[in-house]
């Protein structure tokens, strides 16, 4: 014959029980993090393909865009480029990239520059970069938005012979290796149709979201 728990007996099994059952259920209600939480923790950088100008920081993030999508860099057929001549400031011009496509899309770094001379040849022109107004940071240009940049050089007379006498410029947004013919005007949109560059070349800096202290010293 089996023997019967007595009274207190049963009792002291039922308060372990209840005991036990407390503890699963904290450790129900406070699961560990799934590996998918953890993966995104952890984050990661995306590093951009190298241009002609310039190459992307290795460090560089792209920026989520509308739906959760990283939006691409900018593509020299999506953008327009004017140079707007600063009238009180020889030898200084704020560039604009704007976008003119359908989508968002990114710039980081610095633009490049080449010349166009009075028969719309292309000329090489030296150009340094300039952390001003502070390092590149990666801009997503909505449609119809632009990025700012400060362009600068020591004009020249035109009867030196190292001093360039452009009709324009050509622009090439960074990581691209395509250009695109700039508009030159002043801050009256009217067209400036010749600069005068010594041999020392361009000062660009680089491309921000505000034209807030992009004008180069």
């Amino acid at each position: 014959m089996n023997p019967r728990l007595s009274r207190p007996t049963l009792a002291a099994v039922t308060t372990v029980a209840l005991g036990l059952g407390a503890v699963a259920c904290t450790g129900d209600a406070d699961p560990a993090p799934s590996k998918t939480a953890a993966g995104a923790a952890s984050g990661g950088g995306t590093g951009g393909a190298a241009g002609a100008f310039p190459a992307r920081s290795s460090a560089a993030r792209v920026p989520a865009a509308a739906g959760g999508q990283a939006a691409s860099r900018c593509h020299t057929s999506e953008l327009k480029a004017d140079v707007q001549i600063q009238p009180d400031r020889p030898g200084s011009a704020m560039v604009m990239l704007v976008n003119k496509g359908t989508r968002s899309c990114t710039v980081f770094g610095y633009p490049g520059f080449g010349g166009l001379l009075a028969d719309n040849s292309r000329i090489d022109v030296t150009t340094a970069r300039v952390a001003q107004p502070g390092p590149p940071t990666q801009i997503t240009l909505k449609p119809g938005t632009t990025a700012f940049s400060g362009l600068a050089w020591a004009p020249c007379d035109k009867s030196d012979t190292s001093c360039r006498v452009l009709s324009g410029l050509v622009v090439t947004p960074p990581d691209e290796t395509t250009q695109l013919t700039a508009a030159v005007i002043g801050t009256d949109g009217k067209a400036v149709p010749q600069l005068t560059v010594s041999a020392a070349g361009l000062k660009a800096g680089t491309l921000q979201p505000s034209n807030q202290g992009v004008l180069l010293p």
